[in-house]
């Protein structure tokens, strides 16, 4: 079975839009899409909780706890799929790739990512400073692996790649892939080339909090890289 996760927060306009792009690509397969919702002013849970009779579903609406990291693996948490799945609600991600990043599990990869840095992959319609922020951010994570595409919030996975030990995640900020390819178990990964778009309805969660949150991930994370090497 496969579980796509979709973590959300003010993305009622987006999600039904969404929901009915992934179910267009997932034909014929054994599927599920868990919604986390934190708790979102816009009543994205409602909408959600509404389509429920439409689409494989589950809501879980997050009251006092807030973040995407931490909504990916509460989402990994009621997960029914030996393959997970992780999609932005925003439309920025193609759900006609689904079908391509789960083969690629399927096959022989324990780690798939859309990826915009690989040949064939891109960005449309991105503002020059987020690209410029993007930029910065994958330099400075460029040490700890050589995925081109460590910012990407597209991906699946085996369930196994999910450590024994989730203690040693840290689901703080947005970059829970990231996390996962540092502190992951998985022998292969692949990176498939998506265009990437820019949302056309809602606003962007990245804020100066959000940035400063990445910032601290990274160090926490180095600080896990340099404890293995040295012990």
């Amino acid at each position: 079975m496969i579980t796509i996760i979709i973590p959300t927060y003010n993305e009622s306009e987006n999600i039904p839009i969404l929901l009915e792009k992934i179910s267009e690509n997932m034909v014929g397969e054994d599927y599920e899409v868990v919604v986390v919702d934190d708790n979102s002013p816009d009543e994205t849970w409602k909408v959600c909780e509404s389509l429920r009779e439409k689409y494989p579903l589950k809501v879980f609406r997050r009251i006092n706890k807030r973040g995407l990291s931490s909504a990916v693996l509460d989402g990994f948490d009621i997960a029914d799929g030996e393959i997970l799945g992780v999609i932005d609600a925003d439309l920025s991600h193609p759900p006609e790739k689904i079908p391509e990043l789960i083969q690629s599990v399927r096959d022989k990869y324990d780690f798939a990512i859309g990826s915009r840095l690989v040949k064939g992959g891109k960005v449309e319609l991105w503002p020059l400073h987020r690209q410029f922020i993007s930029w910065f951010a994958r330099m400075l994570a460029r040490p700890l692996t050589p995925i081109k595409d460590v910012m990407s919030g597209f991906f699946f996975i085996k369930r196994s790649v999910i450590p024994n030990n989730k203690n040693i995640l840290k689901p703080r900020g947005y970059k829970i892939s990231l996390e996962l390819l540092i502190k992951g178990r998985y022998n292969a990964v692949k990176e498939i080339p998506i265009t990437f778009y820019n949302r056309t309805k809602g606003q962007s969660k990245l804020n100066t909090k959000v940035q400063f949150e990445y910032l601290q991930q990274l160090f926490e994370l180095y600080l896990f890289r340099l404890k293995r090497l040295i012990g």
